[in-house]
């Protein structure tokens, strides 16, 4: 049960429901469904499946989405911090993102305090399927993450990020 479960049975009662809703069908309706719960999606943003969503305190003001993005099934957010979604930004299937982590320099305790820290992503980037997105991370406009990649720095604007490598896709044009 999410934080915004706990507040409101609304949310939960509208997830249920669309859990008998197949991916891919509906998808305006489960849109639509998630703003009426509070998430806030500019115009002809979709999800294609219920996303599922972690975090404590009101989980829905921490998450803001342009417009004309698409989010892929499976997807998962972790609403400790602010998460900020540009414009046309394309999601794949079972993307994470993650804003918090915990503070590793205690060597008796690596898994310390929890630490936090926003998401942006910029108009027009393209995550692939699987890709995870971690705490303080800026994915530039325009760039390409590539399936399965771990982003754990900021992204440079129309860059394509594809395991250890990250090439300009301004060259490409």
């Amino acid at each position: 049960m999410t934080a915004l479960s706990r507040l409101n049975p609304i949310p939960t009662a509208v997830r249920a429901a669309f859990t008998l809703v197949p991916p891919f069908a509906a998808f305006r309706l489960r849109s639509n469904a998630m703003r009426a719960v509070g998430f806030r999606m500019g115009r002809g943003s979709v999800f294609w499946g219920w996303p599922s969503v972690s975090g404590s305190g009101d989980v829905s003001e921490l998450l803001s989405i342009g417009e004309l993005s698409g989010f892929n099934v499976r997807c998962h957010f972790d609403l400790e911090d602010e998460i900020r979604i540009g414009n046309q930004v394309s999601v794949g299937h079972e993307v994470m993102f993650l804003t918090h982590s915990h503070d590793t320099s205690d060597p008796h305790c690596r898994a310390g305090r929890k630490i936090t820290a926003p998401i942006v992503v910029e108009d027009g980037a393209w995550l692939g399927a699987r890709s995870t997105i971690l705490p303080g991370v800026t994915i530039g406009a325009g760039s390409v993450i590539g399936a399965s990649v771990v982003v754990s720095e900021n992204v440079p604007e129309q860059t394509l990020y594809m395991g250890s490598q990250k090439i300009s896709l301004a060259k490409w044009r």
